[in-house]
C-alpha cells in the first residue's frame, strides 16, 4: 500500500490547521505547516510582509522532508496546497512521482465566516500571520476555487 499526502487546501481561516492537527491526533504521522517552518527559518510571522527567500526555503524543506519519509513507507500531512489550479497540479504530480497517494481536503467558508475567525486570530496573541481584511480581499482573488478536481470537502 502506497503512503498518502494529505494536502490542506482553503483560504487563511477555514480551519485547515485545526483539522490537520485532529487528522495528525487521529494517524499518529508527521505533519508539516508553511508557517511553522517560515516562522523555524527565522521568518516573523508578526511582520506585515511575507518574505519571499524563506517562504521559498520553507517550501523545499518541506518537500525534501516528504520525500524522504515517503520513501521509508509514511504518510505526511500537509497544512498547505497550491491556491492556483497549475501549481495544485504540480503538486499533485510532484506527489504521484514520488510514489505516494494524493488526498486534498478543501476548506470552503464563507467569507463573512472567515472575516470572524480572522479577527478573533488576529487578537489572540499566538504566532500566526496577521490577515487584514484587504488581504483577504486579494487573496480570495487569487485563489482557484477546485472544479471537476478530486478533494473531499470539508464545510467547518
Amino acid at each position: 500500500m502506497k503512503p498518502t499526502v494529505y494536502m490542506m487546501l482553503g483560504l487563511p481561516g477555514s480551519g485547515k490547521s485545526t483539522f490537520s492537527n485532529d487528522l495528525q491526533s487521529k494517524l499518529g504521522i508527521i505533519r508539516f505547516a508553511v508557517d511553522e517552518e517560515y516562522s523555524k527559518l527565522g521568518g516573523n510571522l508578526k511582520d506585515s510582509y511575507w518574505d519571499i527567500d524563506i517562504a521559498t526555503k520553507a517550501g523545499d524543506h518541506i518537500k525534501q522532508e516528504t520525500i524522504q519519509l515517503v520513501a521509508n513507507g509514511q504518510s505526511v500531512i500537509l497544512d498547505l496546497c497550491p491556491w492556483v489550479k497549475e501549481k495544485r497540479d504540480e503538486y499533485r504530480n510532484f506527489i504521484e512521482s514520488i510514489n505516494a497517494e494524493c488526498h486534498i481536503y478543501y476548506f470552503d467558508i464563507r467569507k463573512q465566516e472567515l472575516l470572524r475567525r480572522l479577527s478573533i486570530r488576529n487578537k489572540s496573541g499566538q504566532d500566526y500571520y496577521i490577515i487584514s481584511p484587504e488581504m483577504l480581499d486579494d487573496f480570495i482573488e487569487e485563489f482557484d476555487v477546485p472544479i471537476n478536481e478530486q478533494v473531499d470537502l470539508v464545510e467547518s
